[in-house]
Parts: structure tokens; sequence; C-alpha cells
């Protein structure tokens, strides 16, 4: 075929495909800003002659197809990647806070109201008979018992607050989830007809990504273009058309509402942090700041009741003793001075019997009972519990630490201190990581506005062209109707 319509033919052919390539460009324009957006492009695939004469001519040319500027190897690690930053996003923030609760250089800490208590029962045994020495110990005391309530108050708020960012993490995986399945299904119905779903897949792949920054899993693509997301252990959140629900019962988590714990399966991701802060960190430093409370109660009782105070009685606590002695579970919010004692600076027991038989009036400078309690400071040989919660919630057997009352809370903060500069620093280790690779996502599947640019001047050029194929056309048929 030749001819002024087989030109006009061509002409309109590359004005359409024109046309829909500057809509392209013009769709990446549009979507310089827009979150997990894929740089597409028109393929143009020209038209050949399926005529056997001599000369062949093509037909022009078409846009074959819309694609997508897409490394799947690059996505996957990328979704990979934002679970274990997820997590450990998640505990910096938290492990920050209860590192702060202990920071004794800003005086949140224990190290400073726990050093007035020792200097207090100091001042004590310098002058046993001062009522403003006693009146003083018990002010300090109070300041060392108010410090534990609210270090313990803090940790249980922050657990409870734990325990409601998991709810509504679960809310978000559960839509997010449940979008995934929605996307499938239209990804399957536009590519089954032939239709790219470019928009759609990128949709998809954001929120694979959100997913993936909840918690730890894998995604794989399915023949018909839909994908299934399974968490690393096992659990099947999406397939294809369908999703599954994680919902939470108490502090139990059910998948689709079997009522089967399977928490100790959600790994990864800011789910998995914030199980690993409420089974096994949180628990862990509640337990062992109890021990230390338990033990200052229980170290100093055993010498106080057997002293004796101004009017020399003996028999009487200085703390409130706890319901269980065995037993220190919260004992940092049960701490309290004792009905014994409190607002009765003379009932403190600085000293000590000086005979056997009947107890006898103090002597004047007694202070052999406060100079013992002063002793438990520095005491290496107590006999002190470490607890250790392992695979989320499992409480180990404790270790029993022999070693001053010092030595254990600096244990306690130096533990806290390593496990938040770990934390740390895997958290900026894979958030450059992340960064890296979203350099180069962006790279390959990112808008470059000055590529778009020099793309849509071309096509301009190219429309300009056909459009003057329109124009030379209609001069050559104007020529001859013209011709007599």
């Amino acid at each position: 075929m030749s001819g002024i319509s087989f030109v006009l033919n061509l002409a309109r052919g590359a004005l359409s495909a024109q046309q829909l390539g500057i809509a392209v460009t013009a769709h990446n324009i549009a979507n310089v800003n827009t979150p997990g957006y894929t740089r597409q492009r028109a393929n143009f695939e020209n038209l050949t002659s399926d005529t056997n004469s001599r000369i062949k001519l093509g037909y022009g040319v078409v846009v074959d197809s819309v694609s997508q500027y897409y490394d799947r190897f690059i996505t996957q690690n990328l979704q990979q990647k934002e679970s274990v930053l997820g997590e450990t996003e998640t505990k910096k923030s938290t492990l920050t806070y209860i590192q702060n609760l202990f920071n004794d250089q800003a005086g949140n800490g224990l190290s400073q109201v726990l050093s007035e208590f020792w200097n207090g029962w100091q001042d004590l045994a310098n002058n046993p008979s001062g009522i403003p020495e006693r009146t003083a110990l018990l002010q300090k005391a109070e300041a060392l018992t108010e410090r534990f309530h609210t270090i313990r108050s803090d940790l249980t708020r922050v657990q409870n607050e734990v325990g409601n960012s998991l709810g509504a993490s679960l809310n978000d995986l559960n839509k997010w989830t449940g979008l995934v399945a929605e996307l499938n299904q239209k990804i399957v119905s536009s590519e089954s007809i032939g239709t790219a779903a470019n928009d759609l897949r990128d949709q998809r792949n954001e929120l694979l990504k959100k997913i993936s920054g909840l918690i730890e899993g894998n995604s794989f693509e399915n023949g018909d273009g839909s994908v299934t997301f399974v968490t690393t252990n096992g659990l099947l959140l999406v397939d294809r058309a369908q999703s599954w629900k994680l919902s939470q019962n108490g502090s139990d988590i059910y998948w689709n509402e079997v009522p089967t714990d399977v928490s100790d399966r959600l790994q990864g991701g800011k789910i998995g942090g914030l199980l690993d802060l409420r089974d096994e960190t949180l628990p862990q430093y509640v337990a062992n700041l109890d021990e230390l409370a338990g033990s200052i109660i229980e170290q100093v009782n055993v010498h106080h009741l057997t002293g004796y105070n101004l009017s020399g009685e003996t028999g009487k606590n200085f703390f409130e003793p706890l319901p269980d002695p065995l037993n220190y579970s919260g004992a940092a919010a049960f701490i309290r001075l004792s009905s014994d004692v409190k607002d009765k600076p003379e009932a403190i027991a600085a000293a000590e019997a000086n005979s056997p038989g009947p107890p006898p009036s103090p002597l004047p400078g007694d202070n052999r009972n406060a100079l013992k309690i002063i002793s438990i400071q520095t005491d290496a040989t107590l006999s002190i519990k470490k607890w250790t919660y392992a695979d989320r919630g499992v409480t180990l057997p404790p270790a029993s630490m022999t070693l001053s009352l010092d030595d254990y809370y600096r244990t306690l903060v130096g533990d806290i201190g390593v496990l938040t500069e770990g934390t740390l620093q895997q958290y900026d280790f894979t958030k450059t990581l992340v960064d890296n690779l979203n350099d180069v996502r962006d790279s390959i599947s990112g808008v470059n506005l000055d590529e778009e640019l020099t793309k849509l001047m071309e096509m301009q050029m190219a429309y300009k062209a056909a459009a003057k194929l329109v124009t030379i056309s209609d001069e050559l048929y104007t020529t001859i109707l013209q011709m007599r």
C-alpha cells in the first residue's frame, strides 16, 4: 500500500502514539513526589508490512505497552530491611526512655537518693541521739521510696503503652493485608485482559512495605499477578484475594480467631519489637527493680528489728514488711516506711543491746545498730537474684549473685545502657542500609524531572512532525483536486 491515504494513516498512528507517550510522561511528572511510585515508559513498536510486494513499507508506530522501571530484587530487599528497621526503631525509642528513667547524671535514677539514704544513716551514727538527724533520715527514706514508686509506675505505664501500641499495630496490619487482597483481585482482573496494572502494583508494593515494617515475612508473586504474604514462622496473612487477621485477646494474639496464642510466631517489625519489649525486656527490668527494693526492705528490717530506739524499744520495722518475704514481686511499688517509725524519728533503732536479758535502755551515744545498717550498702556478701526473661515471657531460673546493693544497682543500670546502645547502633546501621537501598531504587524507579522533560520535548517534536505529515498530505490532495 502506498499513496496519500497511506501517509495519512501513518501520520494518524504517529499522532496517537506520541499522544500516549506524552500522557505517560505527564503521569510520571505528576507523581514525582508520590511515595512508592515507579516510573513508567511507553514502549513504541513499529508496525511491519505483511504483504509480499517487492517494496515493503512499514505501517508506522504504535504503543505496544506501558511498562515500569522496576527491580524486584531491590524491592524485596527493601521490604526485608524495613522489618528490621521497624523493630529496632520501636525498641530504640522505648529503651531510650527506660534508660532516661535510670539516668543518674540527670538526677532521675536511684543512685542519688540511695546515696542520700545511706548518708542519712551515717549522720545518725555520728549523732545517734539527735532528733534533727533522725527527722532528716526519715525524709531521705521517704524520698527513696517515692523514687522507687515513680520508676516502677513509669515502667508499668510503658508496659501499658506498649500494649496499646501493639493493638493499634495489629489493626493497621489487618487493614493493610485486607487492602493487599483487594488489590490482588483488581490486578488479576485487569491483567487477565491484557491491561498492565502498573499503578495498582505500586499501591500494593507500598502496602507490602508498610506490612514488612510491622512484621517480618516473605511475599512472592503468583503466576496470575497476585501476591502471597506469609510471616517468617509460617502464618499466612494474604493469599490472592483472601486475607487473615490477627486479633488481641488479653496478652494473647490469635490468628483468624483461632483461640491459640501465636505471639511467639511473630518476629521482627514493629509488632515483633513491641512483643519483645512487652514479654521480655520490660518484665525483666521490673523484676530486677523489685528485687533491689525487696532486698533493701529485708536487709534494713533485719537489723532494725534487733536494734533499740530512744525509748528502749526493739522489734520495730523500718520499712513495711513485704506480704511474702520470699517473693519480691511488686516490691518497688510497695516499699514504704512502716507505721513503727513513720513520723516518729525517736523510734528509729540506732542502738544495739549491750547485754543479754530484758531490754535495757540504750547507752548514750550507742550507734552500733546504725553502723550495721550502713554496712549493708557495701556488703559484698549479700545474695541477690537477677531475673532474665526470654522466648516471649518465659521466666528463666534467676541467677543468684553475691554482691553489694550498690553493685547490683550499677549492674542493672549497666545492662540497660548496653542493651540501649546496641539497639541504637543496630538502628543506625539498618537506617543507613535502607537509605542506600532507597537511593538505588530511586535511581532505577524514581522520577527524574530532567529526563522526563527531555522525553517530553522529544515526543513534542515527534508530534509536530507527524502533524506536518497531515499538512503535507492535505496539500497533496489539494494539488490533485486542482488539476484540470
